[in-house]
């Protein structure tokens, strides 16, 4: 049959789906989706327009980018929406099906539109073939192509209608992972600003990953391998397969200076999650006790009298520069001295 798709056709369609779904980031969803579209469907201008009413979020892309349009440009567009023949079917029907707007205008009869005259016109569209999808209740999602001709053809319509219920489950798939990672960032900054890290292992000891900063500071109490891939220092794996043979394993404590890192086993699944603290020794404890400086501060104080760089000190604590270079300010403000070095002859008790 004229319009049934060849094997390879199809297999090209599968091809798009699967590229639809590898999209793992809602901010790069809109553009993600337009070019794996844009493989099947021959265009010279793809929109994505996102409404999201309960979250009062419109986001529109189109591909390839074009400076030229400007929200000012799609004034027109907004304004003489209800002349566009496939928005207003499915505003009626809710069916999103895939539909041109030749399906319901001659040219002539397109022409005489003033959304052709002030937006389509200026775009170079002469036809638009496009589909809808609601996501959720006041969440719609619309996708359009663009032709300087009337060629869209009825392949071109079945491709869509196969690739179109898979948008949603797509959005939804990204909308999931990107809340996963917004999740693992928060707990990374609370972890971070806590002086806490976490690092997980299978039950053979084997890490399975860790938090920023936790493997900076083991380094710091034990020779940690060099390895791409982390690998626990010997001490910690001997611990951790001691204390899963039986019983409940006593806190890991590691001691430097003045310090000590004090190291916890939780028991999380079929893995074990390893939470590092470092604390004060009490000598210097009691010497910065009434300096009120917080558990971050003095942590940051530490790396300053053991002479390290602002840099260095990000590095070890997983912080930004920046933030390390706050740190430091505030500690001397407290400690009522005007350098690094002052501040370290406090830290070890040779003035006060």
């Amino acid at each position: 049959m004229k319009n049934r798709l060849s094997d390879d056709e199809y297999r090209q369609v599968l091809d798009c789906i699967e590229g639809i779904h590898r999209c793992r980031n809602l901010e790069t969803f809109p553009r993600h989706v337009l070019t794996e579209l844009r493989k099947i469907i021959s265009c010279n201008l793809a929109g994505y327009n996102e409404v999201d009413l309960p979250g009062n979020r419109i986001v529109v892309v189109f591909e390839p980018p074009r400076p030229e349009i400007s929200p000012s440009t799609l004034e027109p567009f907004a304004k003489l929406m209800q002349e566009h023949p496939v928005i207003t079917y499915f505003d009626k029907t809710g069916d999103g099906q895939t539909l041109k707007i030749s399906d319901f205008l001659s040219e002539r009869e397109f022409h005489r539109r003033a959304i052709y005259r002030d937006f389509y016109r200026h775009i170079g569209a002469e036809d638009q073939i496009s589909f809808g999808v609601h996501v959720s209740p006041g969440f719609m999602i619309g996708i359009a192509f663009n032709r300087e001709d009337r060629g869209f053809t009825e392949k071109d319509r079945l491709r869509l209608n196969l690739v179109r219920p898979h948008i949603v489950q797509a959005y939804l798939y990204a909308a999931e992972l990107s809340g996963h990672e917004e999740r693992r960032v928060d707990l990374h900054n609370i972890l971070r600003e806590s002086g806490l890290g976490v690092i997980a292992t299978d039950r053979a000891g084997r890490v399975v990953h860790s938090t920023p900063g936790a493997f900076e500071c083991l380094a710091h109490y034990l020779p940690v391998p060099k390895n791409e891939a982390p690998v626990l220092p010997r001490r910690i794996t001997e611990w951790l397969l001691e204390g899963s043979a039986g019983g409940v394993a006593a806190p890991l404590v590691l001691m430097r200076d003045l310090a000590k890192l004090i190291i916890r086993r939780v028991q999380s699944d079929d893995r074990w999650l390893l939470m590092v603290s470092e604390e004060s020794g009490e000598a210097m404890g009691r010497r910065l006790d009434r300096f009120a400086l917080t558990p971050r501060e003095r942590e940051v104080l530490r790396w300053v009298a053991e002479g390290k760089s602002n840099s260095e000190i990000s590095l070890i604590l997983g912080l930004t520069t920046g933030t390390v270079k706050l740190h430091v300010e505030r500690i001397l403000a407290k400690l009522g001295v005007e350098n690094r070095t002052a501040a370290a002859l406090i830290v070890h008790g040779v003035t006060s």
